[in-house]
């Protein structure tokens, strides 16, 4: 029996069709993958069987019974649960508050301790127990808030659990503790519809893939009669490499050039993440990679070398840019003595939800001669180089007007990405550049990045996948326990030896 099936399901958006004629089944209880270039559709075609988009035309069948659902309340109530990428949670709310909001036992008093008790034994059942359930939820992790998001499903009693890019922003062993869940979850008879970039997760723990390409059905595998090689080909249209294949050149000079960047023995303060007697070097020409599990220093180094004012109170150490001392300069001034910054956060570090494209661009470049003369915007400037940008990174929906908010995460990453490499910045933070992005587009940002590397750029990158790292890097410093425990030349690079010094062993 099938769990869901969609039937010719189109959804247009004013001009823009972003499904059409989308056809294909899920089996009931099974993992299925869903997979596509970044605004192919996914995201669109899971909001309208979660009832926040109307279909204009089409129909979807729930255990073959055609269905309508006309808002998530309703498809909530149907059985159908839904993980958005950007989690919908209320940070200075308890845990127990976000999940029973909505679905509060009792008509007139919260029953917290009957919600309590029936929450407890659902997350024993399935693995995904909290040792408090009065924590507010800004307080957790990233892994543990997609927790709570699952366990908001499963008390609503869903049957069908949509997850849009669950491990876009999970550590190595947060993704492990998902699959697991979702194995199990599997095994209990539920139904699971996963939207993800990463070709590796889908053929390692989904039973059948769907493949969508500008906004219409590629086909279906299934997971043992399929590889990362015809599934890139299915989502891009052509064939894909999966390792960087483009020219290296060795930047003259750059052994003799003084460092753009020069930090000596940075420590900073904190209570989640400090940093202790950091040093290193940058020079131009160069790719430095900053690889280790999550939460070793990596994050406060960034924040802490992007914006050091903020972080002055609780700094010791030395911190040169271009030749200048900028341990206490604010993002402004560091931008233009030349950093172009791609940060962590595209969403409250990087983007204006509520402006389009164009305005996302000029974000930080409003004073910069290339936009602006004589106090006034060049606006007209501005939207021809916003469009050159979204032809070369293949930005969609293709349009300049087009709010960001309205975007998938994987286009506003692409867009970040184009405007961090403008010409411009001579020295290059990029933080995870290819979080929540296509393996097409993977490969025209890893050419990007080493281009402009090329071109002279000092390029400081930091990244959760080693094998990106391994592809672009000239040096890479490895952190644990907030320091750097290794350096690695490129020869020297090897999967094995880099993982084990980022889990705390020795080279």
């Amino acid at each position: 029996m099938n769990a869901i099936e969609f039937r010719k399901i189109t959804k247009r958006f004013g001009g823009f069709t972003a499904n059409r004629d989308l056809s294909f089944s899920v089996k009931k209880g099974s993992i299925h993958g869903l997979i596509g270039e970044n605004g192919a559709g996914k995201s669109t075609a899971m909001k309208v069987l979660f009832g926040i988009h109307p279909a204009d035309s089409g129909e979807i069948l729930i255990e073959d019974r055609p269905a309508r659902i006309t808002n998530p309340v309703h498809a909530m109530k149907t059985g159908i649960g839904m993980v958005h990428q950007h989690f919908m949670l209320a940070g200075p709310e308890t845990v127990l508050d976000n999940i029973i909001l909505g679905h509060e036992p009792g008509r007139v008093f919260v029953g917290r301790k009957r919600a309590e008790a029936e929450l407890r034994s659902i997350a024993k059942t399935y693995g995904l127990d909290f040792d408090r359930w009065d924590r507010p939820v800004s307080e957790l992790s990233v892994g543990e808030q997609q927790r709570v998001e699952i366990l908001k499903l499963l008390y609503q009693r869903s049957k069908v659990l949509i997850l849009d890019e669950p491990t876009a922003v999970l550590t190595p062993q947060e993704v492990k503790d998902l699959f697991g869940n979702l194995i199990r979850l599997r095994e209990e008879g539920k139904t699971i519809i996963l939207i993800s970039h990463k070709l590796k997760e889908v053929l390692g723990y989904c039973d059948e893939i769907t493949v969508i390409r500008r906004g219409e059905t590629v086909g279906t595998r299934k997971a043992s009669e399929t590889d990362e090689a015809e599934l890139a080909r299915m989502m891009v249209g052509r064939d894909v490499s999966f390792t960087y294949q483009g020219e290296r050149k060795m930047f003259a000079g750059t052994a003799e050039m003084r460092p753009l960047v020069r930090v000596e023995g940075l420590s900073i303060e904190s209570t989640t993440e400090p940093l202790r007697d950091v040093s290193f070097e940058l020079k131009p020409g160069e790719i430095l990679g900053v690889a280790g599990v999550q939460g070793n220093g990596q994050s406060t180094l960034l924040r802490a070398l992007a914006h050091p004012a903020h972080h002055r109170s609780r700094w010791s150490g030395g911190y040169q840019f271009n030749g200048k001392d900028h341990s206490e300069s604010d993002p402004i001034t560091l931008r233009n003595d030349g950093l172009g910054l791609v940060p962590e956060d595209r969403l409250s570090e990087g983007l204006l939800l509520n402006q389009d494209m164009t305005e996302n661009f000029l974000l930080g470049q409003h004073e910069d001669p290339r936009y602006s003369k004589n106090g006034f915007l060049l606006r007209a400037k501005a939207r021809a180089v916003t469009e050159s940008k979204i032809k070369e990174f293949d930005i969609r929906p293709p349009y300049t007007t087009v709010w960001t908010g309205r975007m998938s995460g994987g286009n506003q990453q692409k867009l970040v990405m184009a405007r961090a490499l403008d010409p411009g910045p001579t020295v290059l933070y990029i933080a995870h550049p290819t979080r929540g992005v296509d393996v097409g587009a993977i490969e025209k940002i890893h050419d990007a990045i080493v281009r402009e590397r090329n071109r002279g750029k000092a390029i400081l990158l930091f990244s959760s996948e080693l094998d990106e790292l391994i592809d672009l890097c000239d040096r890479m410093l490895v952190f644990y326990n907030g320091g750097v425990r290794a350096e690695f030349a490129r020869p020297e690079f090897d999967p094995w030896t880099i993982g084990r010094v980022m889990g705390g062993g020795d080279r």
